[in-house]
């Protein structure tokens, strides 16, 4: 939740203004600090009830006769930097759903469109055919498949003639629909909107090659994920659009 990692933000920054001691008044600042843990617990009393408890019984406790109570203030700042490393370390997930006989197309998709053009990270994108992105050596394949689909922020699935013809994509389809992921479906020029049946029943889907679509999926992204947007976007998708049309 980006309103979530907002407002542990704002009391990261309002907490590094304070340098206490037994004898610290009450002021302007510690009053901000008391409103935005109050901004805050609604956003985490579902999933952090304890560090809920914690933060509500300091920011009660932390005006002692107009003093600032030393043992409140170290909760909080305790419990608020607990926070900050489940919330803010949280890395950006992407999981590509697509069959591995299209595999030059997907390592283009992630170079151009998603890394170089949008801006996500190598280490935040799932590909199980680009072996930097994909399962490493020992692991439980099956399981870091669906871990990697459990946490995803965007899962994106291309569909080609490969793809439908893949039992273990339409597996990996039928996963990432169930965690009610951020799901995006592009067609691959081999096929198109008359050849993918049920798919386009429950989802909506876009040509890989189209430019339309590539704008639309940068500027959603770089909102969601809060990114700068990057004046190479226009050169990666024509990079990107030249390749799969030529291909």
């Amino acid at each position: 939740m980006k309103e979530l990692k907002k407002n542990i933000e704002k009391c990261i920054h309002l907490l590094k203004g304070f340098n206490i001691n037994y004898n610290t008044i009450v002021g302007p600042r510690t009053c901000a600090l008391v409103n935005q843990i109050n901004t805050l617990l609604p956003y985490i009393r579902t999933e952090y009830p304890k560090i809920s408890d914690i933060l509500n019984e300091a920011i009660n406790e932390i005006n002692h006769n107009g003093f600032i109570n030393a043992y409140a203030f170290g909760s909080i700042r305790a419990t608020i930097r607990i926070l900050e490393s489940l919330e803010l370390t949280k890395d950006k997930k992407i999981f590509i759903s697509h069959s591995s006989k299209d595999k030059d197309i997907v390592e283009k998709f992630t170079d151009r469109i998603l890394q170089l053009g949008i801006g996500i990270n190598a280490e935040d994108i799932f590909c199980t055919s680009i072996e930097e992105m994909g399962v490493k050596n020992g692991a439980d394949i099956r399981r870091h498949i669906q871990t990697n689909i459990r946490n995803v922020d965007y899962a994106f699935l291309l569909i080609s003639k490969n793809y439908k013809a893949s039992e273990i994509c339409i597996n990996e389809m039928g996963a990432v629909w169930a965690y009610d992921s951020n799901v995006r479906l592009y067609l691959l020029p081999d096929v198109d909107f008359g050849k993918i049946g049920w798919l386009c029943d429950t989802r909506k889907a876009d040509m890989i090659n189209s430019s339309i679509a590539l704008d639309a999926l940068h500027k959603e992204m770089i909102e969601y994920f809060e990114l700068p947007d990057k004046d190479t976007w226009s050169r990666q998708r024509e990079t990107f659009l030249e390749y799969i049309n030529n291909k």
